[in-house]
């Protein structure tokens, strides 16, 4: 009876033991990537229509492994974007940003701890102009104004969504004449600038230009204050000098007689 129980018992072990070895041999079987999409259909529906360059990619050369028996399942992204290639290869928590079944449809609301090492990374005339012009919008995160990455409709604040227009009619395309976004303190403009813009603030100056029977009454406000805000030109820049040396010798400085330019009358 007992060596009948002791042959049952090694039975057993060894049953045991052909079982395990049968799951494993079955775990560590060769996939292939026509086995994933039997249970994993949505990523790879999501990879065929939105993984950009990953959609070259198959399955089985990113996740060389599958549980039970497989322990690394899910990749490193520098397996493949090695951080020496690349300076935003280098910024951590790529998945805060970034699915790798559908990597360019970034989502930058989720971006932890924050966005802007990762931003700024790629985008580095950006990071220079925040830096040479520091400004409130310097101090801020980047997804503060840019929902998503790229420049789509919908995907990023414009002006007015947080400030008030220096009019009522002004558009983002009028905020975008004078302001640039990463630097917005730096006021700089083209010829495009029309009176009304400039009359939001100057008001006063704008008044008596319109009114004014001069000639100046005709110029556009950039061509006296060309290119940069507080920019004045000379009036000799125009005018060099048209009083004779006597005239200007005894009043060297023409705005003691001519007091205002927006109104020359006066």
């Amino acid at each position: 009876m007992k060596r009948f129980f002791l042959i049952l018992l090694s039975f057993c072990v060894a049953l045991v033991m052909y079982g395990t070895a049968a799951a494993e041999e079955g775990a560590n079987a060769t996939l292939y990537d026509s086995d994933c999409v039997k249970c994993h259909r949505s990523e790879v529906k999501d990879v065929e229509g939105n993984g950009a360059s990953h959609t070259d990619v198959g399955c089985t050369e990113c996740h060389q492994e599958h549980p039970p028996v497989g322990k690394n399942c899910i990749p490193q992204c520098s397996m493949c974007h090695a951080p020496e290639d690349n300076n935003h290869f280098k910024v951590q928590g790529c998945l805060s940003c970034h699915n790798p079944h559908h990597p360019v449809k970034i989502d930058f609301t989720k971006a932890e701890p924050e966005a802007k090492p990762a931003c700024i990374a790629c985008h580095v005339e950006q990071d220079a102009e925040m830096k040479l012009h520091p400004s409130a919008h310097s101090e801020q995160d980047c997804n503060n104004c840019h929902y998503a990455h790229g420049l789509g409709k919908g995907q990023y604040n414009t002006c007015v969504d947080c400030h008030e227009g220096h009019s009522e009619e002004m558009k983002l395309a009028d905020c975008l004449k004078c302001h640039r976004p990463h630097a917005p303190a730096d006021v700089a403009y083209g010829d495009d600038v029309t009176l009304s813009l400039c009359g939001a603030c100057h008001d006063s100056e704008a008044g008596m230009l319109a009114a004014s029977k001069t000639a100046h009454h005709d110029l556009a406000c950039y061509e006296c204050h060309p290119e940069h805000h507080k920019n004045i030109m000379q009036c000799t820049e125009c005018h060099d000098q048209p009083h004779g040396e006597y005239i200007h010798k005894k009043f060297p400085k023409c705005l003691d007689c001519h007091r205002d330019p927006h109104d020359l009358a006066k």
